[in-house]
């Protein structure tokens, strides 16, 4: 049963973010192929992991109400990336965890940060929780940069193998300072 009611789709100032669906597996797909941006994430993924990939974020929303979105540049109509607030399995992180990742076409142009923001909005507004985390690999600086950027805090890191993760955080009481809430 959801926990809660999140937008299907909406915009931010140059993207618009649709809940993610079957239609974005090619698109889901090529990006789990391009080598520049799974570099980031651990390495690239075949198909089959595509097909799981967009199967458990959709059953994702289905349980939970809110999950993944696909992202278009709202001037051009590109698909961009995909981002979104999901459940974490992982012992030790928030309950709650914010993630992204941005064809790189669309790197350096400030679409992470931009629906970043956006997205920890939307979850401490309609989510009852304290804290969102995010992780990243300890050698992605880009993506430690756009979650300083958006507030987030170092907070740790994972033992994962080979290479471990940074665990970064934002609490409600200082999302709120930052919004002036």
């Amino acid at each position: 049963m959801p926990t809660a009611e999140f937008p299907d789709d909406f915009l931010t100032q140059r993207l618009h973010a649709r809940r993610m669906s079957q239609a974005h597996l090619p698109f889901i797909t090529e990006m789990h192929a391009n080598t520049d941006l799974m570099e980031s994430m651990g390495g690239t993924r075949d198909a089959a992991a595509s097909r799981r990939y967009v199967a458990q974020n959709i059953t994702h929303w289905t349980e939970h109400g809110y999950g993944m979105y696909v992202l278009d540049d709202r001037d051009t109509g590109r698909l961009a990336g995909r981002a979104g607030l999901k459940v974490s399995t992982s012992p030790g992180r928030a309950g709650i965890e914010l993630a992204y990742a941005l064809h790189p076409d669309c790197w350096g142009k400030g679409y992470a940060p931009e629906i970043a923001r956006v997205l920890i909005a939307l979850g401490f507004r309609l989510l009852p929780v304290d804290v969102l985390g995010a992780v990243a690999l300890r050698s992605n600086t880009a993506s430690r940069r756009v979650m300083e950027k958006t507030g987030l805090r170092y907070v740790g890191m994972t033992g994962d193998k080979p290479e471990p993760k940074v665990c970064y955080e934002i609490r409600r009481t200082d999302w709120r300072k930052l919004e002036g809430v």
